[in-house]
C-alpha cells in the first residue's frame, strides 16, 4: 500500500514512468512500412505509477507541497519522512491548472474492437494507442443510436436522442433551446471551432451552435451511391490545422472524421497495405491524420494544458448479425465505440472496466475546464468513475429508428446494463454479454423475468427522457415553408416530412427487423454494383426485393438514371418524394431524368425544389444551370453556376461549365485560370471533355478542341461519344480520312445509333466511297428519327453523290419545311446542284441565292462549292 501511495504522490510532483512502447508494425503513407499487419502493443498499465488502487488522495497535490517533495535522488527515508506531513494535508485532488486546449476527435463509424489497445492485434492505430497509454481508456462506452447525427448530437448535449430529439440523419435538427457543448465552452472563455467530414452534419441541423468558425465544406466525393457528401481525413486535417496557426491559445476544437464509413477505399498506400481490410485501412489513414493534428497542436503549444478526447459516433457491424455496415440494428458492433482521454487531471493508463455513455463526454470535458454543467441532461461526469469514488452502474439507452422510416419495420429500443442486453423488437431480445459478448443466443424465451424487469426499466428511461423532452423543447422535422408545402400539393406530392406521423416514431410495431436482414444484403450488393458502374445489375437486385421502402427507391431512381432509363428514373423517384418529400437528393435525380427528357421547365423546378430544402446542394444548383443553357440563357447559367462554387461541398462541375461558357464567349484566359483551379482529373471525364472542346470550337479554337478530344479518346475509348466529336473535329480542320476512322470506331461502339450512323454515311459522301452503303446508313437513320432535318440534310448529300438530283429535291424539300436556320442554307444548295443537273438553271439560281443569303457559319470548302456552282450557273 505504501508503494503504490508513494507513486501516487510522485505521480503528483510530476514524475513520469516509463515510456511505453510499440514494437515494428505498419507505417503510414509517410514512410513507414504499412504491409506488416501484427505489431506488438503498448501495455495499457505502463508502470507501477498507473495503480489501480483508489484513496481519497488520488488526484494531485498543491503547488505548495509540490515544492516540498524530495528529489529522486534523496532516500527512501527522506521520502518517507514527507509522506505524514503530505498525507495529513493533501486535499482531494493533485489540482493541476484546468487545462488550455481541449480536442475533441470523433471517428466516424469506429468499432471499438478494431482499435489496437481495444485488443485489435492486427489494427494500426499507434496514435490512439499512446493516448490510451498516456491516459484513460474506458473499456466499455456506449452510443445511443447507430447514426451520424443524432449520435453526435448526444455527444454534444449529453442527451439521448428521445430527450434531444433528433431521431435519424437529415430529417430532424437539434432545438435551439437545447444547450450544447460548445456553447459552455463558448461561456467558458474558450475560442470554439469545429471541422467536420461529411455533410450529414452541416450547420442547419443545429451543432453549429456555440461555435466561432463552423467548417463543413465537403469534396465532391460521396460516401455509397445515395449517401453523404463527404472529404477525406486529410482535407479535414488541413483545414483545421490552418485554423491551428492562428488560433489563440485557449480553446474547443472538434475534428470529425468520415473515413471509415462505407464505402471503404482508402488512400494509396493505406489501401495495398490493407489490401483484404479497406475497413481497418480507413481506421489506419484517420489515426495517421490523427497523429498529423496533435503534431500541430503540439508544435505551437507543446504538451501542457492540453485535453485529448477520441471517440466514435456508432461502429460497423461488417456482416455480424447479417446487417453490412451500420444504422439497422443496436448489437455492440455498432453500439460499442471507443472512448480515450488524456491530459491534465486524468491519469495515465487507467482503464475503466465499467461501462459508461457517449452522453458522458460533455459533462466530464465540462468539468475538466471548469465550465457551467449542462443542466437536466442524463449525462454525468466521469471523473469521479476515473478516481474510484463511484461505483453505480450506468445503464445505456439505445435505439435505431431508421428500421422505422427508411422501411417501414418496427423501431428498436433497448437498454444495456453492464451484464445484460435488452432489445424491445416485436419479437424481444436478452442477452448475457458475459457469457455470450457477440450477442448470438436470444435468452429472452428462457427468462422472462428478466425480460419483464428490463422492459419496465426501458419504460421508465424513456418516461424520464419524456420528462427532459418537454422542458428542453426536443429537435423538430427539418420543416418545408408553407410556399414549398403549397407547391409540392400543386405537383401531385403529399407534404409529409418522414412519411410516418410524429406521434408513432418509436412506437414498436410492424416487420420485426431481424427477420429482414436479408435485404440489407442486397441493398449493399446493389451499392457495390453501381459503384463499379453495373448499374443493369444493380438494378436487377434492387427490383427483386419486395416492399422495400423508399431507401430502395432512391436507389432505383439512381441506378436508372445511370443507366438512362429516365421514364422509370422519374417513376421512382416520384414515389420517394410523395412520402419523404425533404429529400434533396431525390430532387435532384428527378430533376437530372427529367433533364434527359428535354422536359426542361420541370427539371428546372425540381432542381430548384432541391436548394429549397437544401441551399448547399450544389449539385442541384449545377443542375439548373445546365438547365438554363440548354434553354439558352447562358447569362443566367453563368450566375447559377458561381452560385454553386460557393456552397460547402467542393464540386468540379459548375467550375468547368462556366469555364466552357467563357471559353465559348472568347475569354479563353478566363477560362484557362478556371480549368487550372481544379484537378487535371475533373476536366479530363468524356463529359467535361465534350463541352469543353464545344466551348472551343465556338471560341475558334478549333486546334485546343482536337487535341482535347484526342486525349480523351485515348483516356477513354469505350465512349463512342468521344469518337464521334473528334471526327467531327477532324472534318472542320479537312481531315477526312481520319474522320471517318473516328466515326466507324463509334459505330462499332454504337452500331445502332441513328446519329453515329449518319456521320458514317456524310464522310463516305464526301470522300465519294461505299455510297451504296452511305445510303443504307443515310435512309436507316432518317427511319429511326422520323425523318429529322438534320439526318435528312445528310440523306440529301449521299444522293447527290450518287447522282440521284430528283430524290435530292423531294428529301431537301422535305427537310426544309422543319429545319432550323443554321441548316437551311445548305439544303438551298443542295437543291440548286440538283436543278442544276436537271438542267433548270433560273430555279438552280434562285435556290444557290438563298442558301447564300440563308444564315449560318460557312466554311472556305462550302464557299468555294457555292462559287464554283454560281460561275457554272453563269451568275
Amino acid at each position: 500500500m505504501w508503494v503504490n501511495l508513494w507513486a501516487k504522490i510522485w505521480q503528483c510532483a510530476g514524475a513520469t514512468g516509463p515510456r511505453s512502447w510499440v514494437e515494428g508494425g505498419e507505417t503510414d503513407i509517410g514512410g513507414r512500412d504499412l504491409r506488416k499487419t501484427y505489431e506488438r502493443r503498448s501495455s495499457i498499465r505502463v508502470s507501477w505509477v498507473s495503480s489501480m488502487i483508489q484513496t481519497r488522495f488520488s488526484d494531485a497535490i498543491s503547488p505548495r507541497f509540490r515544492r516540498m517533495i524530495p528529489s529522486g535522488a534523496r532516500s527512501w527515508v527522506g521520502h518517507l519522512m514527507f509522506l505524514g506531513v503530505v498525507l495529513l494535508t493533501l486535499p482531494a485532488g493533485c489540482g493541476p491548472r484546468p487545462p488550455d486546449r481541449v480536442l475533441l476527435v470523433s471517428i466516424d463509424t469506429l468499432r471499438a474492437d478494431h482499435v489496437g489497445c481495444y485488443g485489435a492485434t492486427r489494427a494500426h492505430t499507434p496514435q490512439m494507442d499512446e493516448i490510451g497509454a498516456r491516459g484513460v481508456r474506458f473499456a466499455a462506452t456506449l452510443s445511443p443510436a447507430p447514426l451520424t447525427l443524432p449520435a453526435h448530437v448526444s455527444l454534444m448535449t449529453a442527451l439521448d436522442p428521445p430527450a434531444h430529439g433528433v431521431r435519424h440523419n437529415s430529417i430532424h435538427r437539434l432545438n435551439e433551446k437545447i444547450p450544447t457543448l460548445a456553447e459552455r465552452m463558448r461561456e467558458a472563455g474558450f475560442a470554439t471551432a469545429a471541422f467536420v467530414g461529411a455533410v450529414v452534419l452541416d450547420p442547419r441541423f443545429g451543432l453549429a451552435r456555440g461555435f466561432d468558425h463552423y467548417d463543413d465544406r465537403m469534396e465532391s466525393r460521396v460516401s455509397g451511391l445515395v449517401g453523404y457528401a463527404e472529404r477525406r481525413a486529410d482535407r479535414v486535417v488541413d483545414a483545421a490545422l490552418a485554423w491551428i496557426r492562428q488560433a489563440p491559445p485557449r480553446f474547443f476544437l472538434w475534428v470529425h472524421l468520415y473515413d471509415p464509413h462505407a464505402s471503404y477505399d482508402p488512400p494509396p498506400g493505406f489501401a495495398s497495405a490493407f489490401a483484404s481490410r479497406p475497413y481497418d485501412g480507413e481506421i489506419a489513414f484517420a489515426d495517421a491524420e490523427l497523429g498529423r493534428l496533435l503534431a500541430g497542436i503540439r508544435g505551437r503549444w507543446g504538451e501542457s494544458g492540453l485535453v485529448v478526447v477520441v471517440t466514435s459516433d456508432h461502429g460497423e457491424s461488417l456482416g455480424e448479425h447479417a446487417e453490412p455496415t451500420h444504422s439497422y440494428t443496436i448489437y455492440d458492433a455498432t453500439q460499442r465505440v471507443p472512448l480515450l482521454m488524456s491530459g491534465p487531471g486524468l491519469a495515465a493508463g487507467r482503464v475503466i472496466e465499467a461501462q459508461v455513455r457517449l452522453i458522458d463526454v460533455a459533462p466530464t470535458l465540462l468539468g475538466l475546464v471548469g465550465a457551467a454543467p449542462l443542466a437536466g441532461v442524463a449525462g454525468m461526469d466521469l471523473r469521479p468513475l476515473i478516481a474510484g469514488s463511484e461505483r453505480e452502474e450506468r445503464i445505456a439507452y439505445l435505439e435505431t429508428l431508421a428500421t422505422q422510416i427508411d422501411f417501414r419495420w418496427s423501431p428498436l429500443l433497448g437498454l444495456r446494463t453492464g451484464r445484460f442486453k435488452y432489445i424491445r423488437a416485436p419479437r424481444p431480445e436478452l442477452y448475457d454479454l458475459v457469457a455470450d459478448p457477440g450477442e448470438t443466443i436470444n435468452r429472452a424465451d428462457d427468462e422472462p423475468d428478466r425480460v419483464a424487469a428490463l422492459d419496465l426499466q426501458l419504460s421508465a428511461l424513456l418516461e424520464g427522457m419524456a420528462e427532459m423532452a418537454a422542458a428542453h423543447s426536443p429537435g423538430a422535422l427539418v420543416e418545408l415553408s408553407k410556399p414549398d408545402r403549397e407547391r409540392l400539393r400543386s405537383l401531385g406530392y403529399l407534404a409529409r416530412d418522414s412519411g410516418i406521423d410524429a406521434a408513432d416514431l418509436g412506437k414498436i410495431g410492424g416487420p420485426d427487423p431481424k427477420d429482414s436482414m436479408g435485404i440489407l444484403g442486397s441493398i449493399a450488393r446493389a451499392e457495390g454494383l453501381l459503384g463499379e458502374g453495373r448499374a443493369a445489375e444493380a438494378l436487377a437486385e434492387l427490383d427483386s426485393l419486395d416492399h422495400p421502402g423508399v431507401s430502395v427507391d432512391a436507389m432505383r431512381a439512381a441506378a436508372a438514371v445511370a443507366l438512362g432509363r429516365n421514364d422509370d428514373a422519374t417513376r421512382f423517384a416520384r414515389v420517394v418524394l410523395a412520402q419523404e418529400p425533404g429529400r434533396s437528393d431525390v430532387w435532384i435525380l428527378l430533376g437530372r431524368a427529367l433533364e434527359a427528357q428535354r422536359k426542361l421547365p420541370e427539371a428546372q423546378r425540381a432542381f430548384e425544389q432541391a436548394v429549397r430544402i437544401d441551399v448547399s446542394a450544389s449539385g442541384a444548383w449545377t443542375g439548373i444551370g445546365r438547365v438554363l443553357e440548354l434553354r439558352e440563357r447562358p447569362a443566367a447559367a453563368e450566375t447559377v453556376y458561381e452560385r454553386a462554387r460557393a456552397t460547402n461541398v467542393r464540386n468540379d462541375e459548375p467550375v468547368w461549365r462556366l469555364a466552357a461558357l467563357r471559353m465559348g464567349q472568347g475569354r479563353r484566359e478566363e477560362a484557362q485560370a478556371l480549368i487550372a483551379a481544379i484537378p487535371p482529373a475533373a476536366v479530363s471525364g468524356p463529359i467535361a471533355s465534350l463541352r469543353l472542346a464545344e466551348a472551343e470550337i465556338q471560341g475558334g479554337y478549333l486546334e485546343a478542341a482536337t487535341a482535347r478530344l484526342s486525349e480523351a479518346r485515348e483516356a477513354h475509348p469505350d465512349q463512342p461519344r468521344l469518337a464521334l466529336a473528334l471526327g467531327d473535329c477532324l472534318e472542320s480542320a479537312g481531315h477526312l480520312e481520319s474522320a471517318l476512322a473516328e466515326r466507324e470506331a463509334a459505330l462499332v461502339l454504337a452500331p445502332s445509333s441513328p446519329l453515329i450512323e449518319n456521320a458514317v454515311a456524310w464522310n463516305l459522301a464526301l470522300l465519294g466511297r461505299e455510297l451504296d452503303r452511305a445510303l443504307a446508313l443515310a435512309e436507316r437513320a432518317v427511319a429511326a428519327s422520323d425523318g429529322a432535318p438534320h439526318l435528312q440534310d445528310t440523306l440529301a448529300t449521299v444522293l447527290m453523290a450518287r447522282g440521284a438530283p430528283s430524290r435530292v429535291l423531294t428529301v431537301a424539300g422535305e427537310a426544309l419545311d422543319a429545319a432550323p436556320s443554321d441548316l437551311r442554307g445548305h439544303l438551298h444548295y443542295l437543291r440548286a446542284e440538283a436543278l442544276s443537273l436537271l438542267d433548270r438553271p433560273e430555279a438552280a439560281r434562285r435556290a444557290l441565292a438563298l442558301a447564300l443569303a440563308a444564315e449560318g457559319a460557312r466554311s472556305e470548302a462550302w464557299r468555294r462549292s457555292a462559287q464554283s456552282l454560281s460561275e457554272r450557273l453563269g451568275g
